[in-house]
């Protein structure tokens, strides 16, 4: 009977005095994902997070793989059996895991108890033993074994599993702050809020459309990409932005060449007065250095220059087929592909410039009467809390 999870964390035990802090982080976010399942006591111990039940887990293997495997922070987790803390017993749990088995195998044990009278390796070579004595289909092999048998004994008592799972890594959602992700509806900017997500951000997303320029495609696009990164981190905000007016206007006083990029030296002083409403330290976006003409090192040097808060380009030194091969696995690919008009696509310059300076950009705004287009469209932002509620595990 599976009763147990045994939970690895990794970054997490090299925090130090910090590293409270970090774990109930950690708990929070297990307590939202797992809320399902509100029977299920969650506890910490050093270096690992223990979830217990008095039923048998066994027909929720896969929806707790899915869940877990959603909350970053985690190294690996473990489906394990809870025994008594005698080796005798221990052995038998081993013994009749691996009944049906056959090949090589391993016995990996951890004793974080030290009053625990064999240490570890005795651990395992006593617990090795025993399966060896009850199978006689099965041979030892340390190095690359078809089989591992996992013991874990520490003060809540003896876990033995076979079944151990890889997690997502990186820091606990909502310990490195919060950041304001320039979320477009295309591949690449999902991608860059789950990175920043998976190294402890909450991100809070911002979607510029040329509403009714164009259909609303682009905002129920964004929408359900939101809501599905919203798995990570749970509560997301999400702002839709219309830059309609802002965008007739620059095509019809400013160098075309350099359109592109004051759209979204436009975008970037938007997306920093959300920012700073939400207490949000940095701005995110998808860029990739040279994939389009706005990504020359020159252009994004020149949109940068329009914000104060620093900008993070997580994918910066990535190549598409990487960038997509990680959409698919988080699971925004299929949204992302999905057609829509984009607000950068509409009124496109044949000849886009690709070496533009901050001096030029600013020649050109003065053409404008840039604090009224900024807050026309702050005016006709809209704001939204998407996501589940916070779970109630004990």
């Amino acid at each position: 009977m599976i009763d147990s999870v045994i939970i690895h964390t990794d970054e997490i035990a090299l925090k130090g005095n910090n590293r409270t802090l970090f774990e109930r982080q950690l708990r929070d976010n297990a307590r939202r994902r797992l809320g399902e399942f509100p029977d299920l006591k969650i506890g910490f111990r050093k270096g690992l997070m223990l979830l217990q039940s008095d039923r048998d887990l066994t027909p929720e293997i896969n929806r707790l793989r899915t869940a877990l495997s959603e909350v970053f922070g985690i190294s690996n987790f473990t489906f394990a059996q809870s025994c008594p803390r005698q080796i005798e017993e221990i052995s038998r749990m081993a013994a009749q895991l691996m009944t049906a088995k056959s090949g090589s195998f391993r016995v990996t044990a951890k004793r974080a108890d030290k009053s625990f009278p064999l240490n570890s390796v005795e651990t395992a070579g006593t617990v090795g033993a025993g399966v060896l004595g009850a199978n006689p289909a099965l041979h030892v092999d340390l190095s690359d074994p078809d089989h591992t048998v996992f013991v874990e004994i520490n003060v809540d008592g003896a876990f033995v599993a076979t079944d151990r799972q890889p997690g997502p890594g990186g820091l606990p959602t909502g310990t490195t702050g919060t950041m304001v992700v320039l979320l477009s509806g295309g591949i690449d900017s999902p991608v860059a809020a789950w990175k920043l997500m998976r190294r402890g951000c909450r991100t809070i997303f911002v979607h510029f459309h040329s509403y009714p320029h164009v259909g609303r495609e682009s905002i129920d696009k964004v929408r359900r990409l939101a809501e599905s990164l919203d798995r990570f981190q749970g509560r997301s905000i999400l702002y839709t932005v219309s830059i309609a007016e802002a965008q007739r206007e620059i095509t019809a006083k400013t160098d075309q060449a350099l359109r592109i990029i004051m759209y979204r030296r436009l975008m970037m002083r938007l997306a920093e007065r959300l920012a700073i409403s939400e207490g949000a330290l940095g701005l995110v976006t998808g860029d990739s250095l040279g994939q389009v003409a706005s990504q020359t090192p020159e252009n994004l040097l020149t949109v940068s220059a329009a914000a104060k808060l620093p900008i993070y380009r997580p994918l910066i030194g990535e190549d598409k087929r990487d960038i997509v091969d990680l959409a698919r696995a988080i699971g925004t690919y299929a949204v992302s592909i999905e057609p829509h008009d984009d607000c950068c696509s509409l009124f496109v310059p044949d000849h886009p410039e690709l070496r533009s300076t901050p001096e030029q950009a600013a020649a050109e705004e003065a053409k404008l009467d840039y604090t009224r287009l900024i807050e026309t469209a702050l005016a006709q932002t809209e704001r939204e809390t998407l996501g589940r509620q916070t779970g109630t595990m004990s």
